[in-house]
């Protein structure tokens, strides 16, 4: 029985975004397209999360909940804005599998082996270790009637939760001190050491996905490894300089290194569909009073994004982790409520392709749990503008995550999509009553917005710039460079590239096949201008040689 009928609000927005009418916020664009944040109703009561309050809506993600169920028989978070489960009811035996996620935790834990209680990766019993895999992967399909007295699972994600490995080469060379190593390893130079400890590490860390293959899972099941990614749980991003942050290696998690190249590779990464770094708020060495945790938790991925080019599914907590011992904030506290609703649309605006949201396994009906219902309304707000996520889009960023970062200031990410541009916006060092306003910009075009207290602004605009559309990168250069277009058809028109005196000196006719061609063209150094004539389309770029 449903415990609230959908607010009457809800309805009459969705009703007014369907016949395409134009909303107006209490903050006034003119005709663009903005939308309040929704009303809800906070449960008040413990043990409740309120999903038939919301109307039913999608979200083009892979969105993973394992958050409490509470005798959930109808599969609620799947209706709205999660694609997948991750915590399991007595309902969900028949659960379809695009639909079933595990986490499947203590990968490395057992008692006596090396791995689980020095993080060693020497001299372990794989073996005993293939016993255990293969008792719990057991028990995974027990849970699905169409597996159960199997093998394996069948199962669309299978995430790992190893955490079992050190992570500074100082304290891999303290190993070296433990007698209860083979003597070989012990008797190796430090730096000798060190580098073959890194080397099995990355072996062993593959060694449970191999098994998985070798004995039967399905084909289907997409793998990744909790928080396992190039770059790993990252406690203060100034620690290196952005530069350093996108190319060096030594930033990298060294077991997401291939040996032989030392870049971004190696058989645990190449293991892994696609990446699930973590960015809980609040650790423990959050030092600074007012951490600055959206642009912590958004560099988490646009970091990885610049050494991968695997999706990126970022884990969240909806509680505060292991906060420093004088800070307000205790560990599996609610975060506040400003961070909820900014972690439910801020990741996509930085390139994630999805999200975890974890909760401690432990989910006593004694507490409330109202900052789920925060999460949900948040996902809801965002689904009236999903088609921007769809087909060929383009994210704008700005100023990186570091950089916000470092400043500790507004920030603003966009999604560009024909001649449309979604923005989203936050100012988490605002007081709650105060008023910020923020030119945001993108080629020609430029738009003022007011963010209000530390509220996510969420907010459509058109664009009327038709240059914005066509980008030609990188410019300056000599000779190489990418026209693309970004819009819902492909390039049909013609394009030229002349001289500062007018001559043409390269041309080419689009037949529709593409949106983004490359160029190697030998052209003398000096200033050129690129034209585009598409119908009554007339775009123009400047270009320089080098």
């Amino acid at each position: 029985m449903y415990l609230f009928k959908a607010p009457y609000k809800f309805q009459i927005l969705k009703v007014k975004l369907l016949l395409g009418l134009i909303f107006m916020s209490s903050r006034g664009f003119g005709q663009n397209e903005c939308l309040d944040n929704p009303k809800y109703i906070s449960s008040t009561q413990n043990g409740v999360i309120n999903w038939k309050q919301f109307p039913e809506f999608s979200l083009p993600f892979k969105n993973v909940y394992t958050g409490p169920r509470f005798k959930d028989s109808l599969q609620l978070p799947l209706k709205h804005g999660f694609s997948h489960l991750a915590n399991f009811t007595s309902a969900d035996r028949n659960l379809p599998q695009k639909n079933r996620a595990i986490l499947w935790g203590g990968t490395a834990s057992l008692q006596g082996q090396p791995w689980y209680e020095i993080e060693s990766p020497w001299a372990n019993d794989l073996v005993k270790y293939q016993e255990k895999w293969r008792r719990e992967v057991r028990e995974m399909a027990d849970m699905f009637t169409d597996t159960e007295g199997k093998a394996m699972p069948n199962l669309d994600i299978l995430m790992l939760d190893v955490e079992r490995e050190i992570p500074t080469d100082a304290a891999i060379r303290f190993l070296k001190a433990d007698n209860t190593l083979p003597l070989k390893y012990r008797k190796l130079s430090d730096i000798d050491f060190t580098e073959r400890y890194k080397k099995d590490l990355s072996k062993i860390y593959a060694e449970p996905i191999k098994y998985l293959k070798a004995n039967g899972i399905p084909n289907i099941t997409q793998f990744a490894s909790y928080s396992d990614a190039p770059i790993k749980n990252v406690e203060f991003p100034l620690n290196y300089n952005w530069q350093e942050w996108q190319t060096s290696d030594k930033v990298l998690n060294y077991y997401m290194i291939d040996s032989v190249s030392k870049k971004v590779g190696g058989e645990f990464y190449n293991q892994n569909n696609f990446l699930a770094p973590s960015a809980y708020f609040c650790y423990e060495y959050s030092l600074i009073k007012e951490y600055p945790n959206i642009a912590y938790q958004l560099f988490q991925i646009e970091a990885n994004v610049a050494r991968s080019n695997k999706d990126i599914m970022l884990f969240e907590w909806l509680s505060y982790n292991k906060c420093q011992v004088n800070s307000n904030y205790g560990f599996n506290q609610a975060i506040k409520k400003h961070l909820i609703e900014a972690q439910a649309i801020m990741p996509y605006f930085s390139g994630a392709k999805g999200i975890w949201l974890w909760e401690n396994p432990i989910n006593p009906d004694s507490l409330n749990y109202s900052r789920y219902e925060t999460y949900i309304n948040a996902l809801y707000r965002l689904s009236f503008f999903k088609d921007f996520f769809i087909g060929n889009y383009r994210l704008i960023i700005p100023k990186s995550a570091y950089q916000h970062f470092q400043d500790r200031d507004p920030i603003w990410r966009g999604v560009l999509k024909g001649n449309e541009i979604l923005i989203a916006a936050i100012n988490e060092f605002a007081n709650d009553n105060e008023t910020t306003d923020l030119e945001v910009n993108y080629g020609g075009w430029t738009q003022k917005i007011q963010l209000k207290g530390k509220e996510t602004f969420l907010c459509k605009f058109q664009i009327q710039d038709l240059q914005t559309n066509y980008l030609l990168y990188p410019n300056p250069s000599k000779g190489s460079f990418t026209f693309e277009y970004f819009g819902d058809n492909l390039l049909t028109g013609n394009l030229k590239i002349v001289d500062f005196l007018g001559r043409e000196v390269f041309a080419q006719t689009f037949n529709g096949t593409t949106r983004k061609q490359n160029f190697d063209i030998k052209l003398v150094s000096g200033s050129y201008f690129l034209k585009y004539v598409e119908n009554e389309k007339v775009v123009v770029k400047k270009i320089i040689i080098l």
